[in-house]
C-alpha cells in the first residue's frame, strides 16, 4: 500500500524507498549529546547518517527543529554538523514562515504559538542564515570532473566543488560507505566528506 513507514535507522538498514524523511538533525539529538564526547561513537553516528541519506531512491528531506521540548524544558537547537557535510550543490534549502501551521519541521500546534516563537532572536537568524544564498570563495577548475572515490589515496591532493583544495589526511569506509578526512586551504579547515555525495577530483 502506498503509506508512509516509520522506522528507525537501524531497522533502516538494507532498505530502499522512493521518498525519505529523515527528522531530527539537530546537535545533540543527531548526534546524540554523549556522542560528542567520543570519536568512536560520532563516527557511529556519521555511518547511520550514511545509511539514512542512502535509503532514499529519488528525493530525500533532511529537517530539524529550531525548538522543541526536551526533558520537560523548551530548549532552541542549532542544525546538526551532518547536514553541512551533505554536497551544497544538491541541497535545497528552504524555511516555512509563521503562516504555515506548525513552522515547517518545528511541529507546533498553532500558527499563534507559531509567531512567538518566530521573533525568538536565535531563531530568526536561523531563519536567515537558511535563506540567505552563500557565496562561494572557490571556483571549481575548468572541465571539473569528479574521480572515483576509490582511486583516492591518503596524502592526494584534492579539489573539492565548494571547498577547493585540501590534502586527504585519513580514508575510511568501502566502496559504498568511503569517507575522506580532508584538510582544505583558505580557512575551510578539516572536514569529513562523504565520496559517493560529494563531487571531489584528483589534483596529484
Amino acid at each position: 500500500t502506498q503509506a508512509p513507514s516509520l522506522l528507525t535507522l537501524h531497522a533502516a538498514k538494507g532498505l530502499e524507498f522512493p521518498c525519505v524523511f529523515v527528522v531530527g538533525l539537530e546537535e545533540n539529538l543527531f548526534p546524540s549529546s554523549m556522542s560528542l564526547y567520543d570519536r568512536d561513537d560520532l563516527e557511529e553516528e556519521r555511518r547511520l547518517f550514511y545509511v539514512a541519506t542512502t535509503r532514499a531512491k529519488e528525493r530525500l528531506w533532511v529537517t530539524y527543529a529550531t525548538s522543541r521540548y526536551r526533558f520537560g524544558q523548551l530548549v532552541q537547537n542549532e542544525p546538526s554538523r551532518f547536514i553541512d557535510e551533505l554536497p551544497e550543490m544538491h541541497l535545497d534549502r528552504s524555511f516555512t514562515g509563521p503562516s504555515a501551521r506548525g513552522v515547517g519541521s518545528v511541529g507546533f500546534g498553532s500558527s499563534n504559538t507559531a509567531r512567538s516563537f518566530e521573533k525568538t532572536p536565535s531563531l530568526k537568524k536561523i531563519a536567515e542564515k537558511i535563506n540567505q544564498p552563500k557565496p562561494s570563495s572557490h571556483v571549481p577548475t575548468a572541465n571539473f570532473a569528479a574521480d572515483n572515490p576509490m582511486e583516492m589515496e591518503v596524502g592526494m591532493t584534492v579539489e573539492h566543488m565548494k571547498f577547493g583544495f585540501g590534502t586527504i589526511k585519513a580514508l575510511e569506509g568501502g566502496v559504498q560507505n568511503r569517507i575522506a578526512t580532508i584538510e582544505f586551504k583558505d580557512g575551510n579547515g578539516i572536514k569529513k566528506i562523504m565520496l559517493n555525495f560529494a563531487k571531489i577530483r584528483i589534483v596529484r
